[in-house]
């Protein structure tokens, strides 16, 4: 989960969750993630489920919002970039928004893929680089996407 210390103008009053179950097998056992599978097997949209909220001070958006942004992110780490996108939307930030953002697999793992369509077609997402690594022999990760536009990304 992700709060910025200053709260959220786009959703005041709403904590939006973006959980990926964490369930694997080993030495012949399933194991499954205490939290993640909590949430995602035993709590529904609308259920209470008390939390403790750590605020990050130093992981935040730039107070300048002419500045531009790289925002980076695997799996469910893509969460706190959705907050930053609609929160610079919502205070009319003029800044690019550029995300690179990397999963296993196209068709099951695009998370967010529609509203990141949708921020790219209205230009509050100035650029979306993709990378699954599972959807093709060779494997591509987010930093493969990044060394390749490293010229971009130094100038």
């Amino acid at each position: 989960m992700f709060l910025p210390p200053e709260g959220l103008v786009a959703h005041p009053e709403e904590v939006h969750l973006t959980v990926g179950a964490v369930r694997y097998e080993a030495f012949g056992r399933q194991k499954h993630g205490v939290c993640s599978s909590f949430l995602a097997d035993r709590v529904a949209v609308g259920d209470t489920a008390r939390v403790y909220v750590q605020q990050n001070e130093y992981f935040r958006l730039p107070q300048n919002g002419e500045t531009d942004i790289i925002m980076i992110g695997a799996g469910t780490g893509i969460a706190p970039f959705r907050a930053f996108v609609e929160e610079r939307v919502e205070l009319g930030a003029s800044g690019r928004n550029w995300l690179l953002f990397g999963n296993p697999h196209f068709t099951t793992d695009f998370l967010y893929q529609a509203e990141w369509q949708q921020h790219l077609k209205k230009g509050t997402l100035s650029r979306l680089d993709v990378a699954f690594s599972r959807d093709q022999a060779e494997k591509i990760y987010v930093q493969d996407r990044l060394l390749e536009a490293s010229r971009d990304v130094f100038g």
